[in-house]
């Protein structure tokens, strides 16, 4: 009887590993995401107090797109808080929606008030 055994991968270990794998870029994801909505909403504080300070016609238009985007941030933010909630597939879905929700909501920001994002 000699001690050398075959040692089989253990695939409990390796989808452990996926698992870990998949939870790293989902947190990175999740975090690029609240930076991305914390500095539109900055963005957007600064250009509202901007147009407050301003008198020019269009005022009130310029102020309900700051409105619409701000309510569609929020909207993006509990997106997002829902998709923490979720477990797997949904939540990879749901977080991927919300980044695509928000290179919509960057695009648009831009497109409507002249702001380029980087």
């Amino acid at each position: 009887m000699g001690l050398d055994h075959d040692i089989a991968a253990n695939p409990q270990t390796e989808l452990t590993d996926q698992q870990k794998s998949l939870q790293i870029e989902e947190s990175e994801l999740e975090n690029e995401l609240e930076n991305r909505m914390e500095n539109l909403d900055k963005l957007l504080r600064s250009v509202h107090a901007t147009i407050e300070q301003q008198s020019f016609s269009g005022k009130t238009h310029a102020l309900d797109l700051v409105i619409d985007i701000h309510m569609k941030i929020k909207a993006s933010h509990k997106m997002l808080q829902l998709a923490k909630l979720l477990s797997e597939p949904a939540r990879e879905s749901m977080l991927l929606r919300v980044r695509n929700c928000l290179n919509t909501l960057e695009e648009e920001f831009a497109s409507h008030l002249g702001v380029r994002m980087t």
